[in-house]
């Protein structure tokens, strides 16, 4: 992603035009409030490995793909589970939905946008984990 950044005006310049992260971008990407009390993590993501981000992966979307091989080397998750995953909860979300659902939901399809659309890397199935 640092290709992309422009420290010049705070964007990512992206083949579709230029993006601003927001911190309501943040706070829906990592379900962090952006009022009230502080949150820290008790570790720093700097020593975040595959399996860290697959636990922290199930703690905010409740998904966490069964086979091993999903985790490709140490920082690269394959996509197509996560994939697979949201067309099984589509079929399951109605009007009636939890916004716990929702925000579950919201938070794949933003790893699917990131990590195979705006950033994705030469596989075209693969979404980097770790910074």
């Amino acid at each position: 992603m640092i290709e992309w950044w422009r420290p010049d005006t705070h964007t990512f310049h992206l083949p579709i035009g230029e993006a601003t992260i927001t911190l309501e971008d943040v706070e829906v990407l990592f379900g962090l409030l952006v009022n009230g009390l502080p949150v820290a993590d008790p570790h720093a993501l700097g020593d975040y490995r595959g399996l860290h981000y697959l636990h922290m992966l199930q703690r905010l979307t409740e998904f966490q793909p069964t086979e091993e091989t999903a985790l490709s080397g140490a920082s690269h998750l394959q996509l197509t589970p996560v994939r697979q995953h949201l067309e099984v909860m589509d079929a399951e979300i109605t009007d009636d939905s939890p916004p716990e659902v929702i925000d579950r939901h919201t938070r794949l399809v933003l790893l699917l946008m990131f990590g195979g659309v705006l950033f994705p890397n030469t596989s075209g199935n693969l979404v980097i984990l770790s910074g």
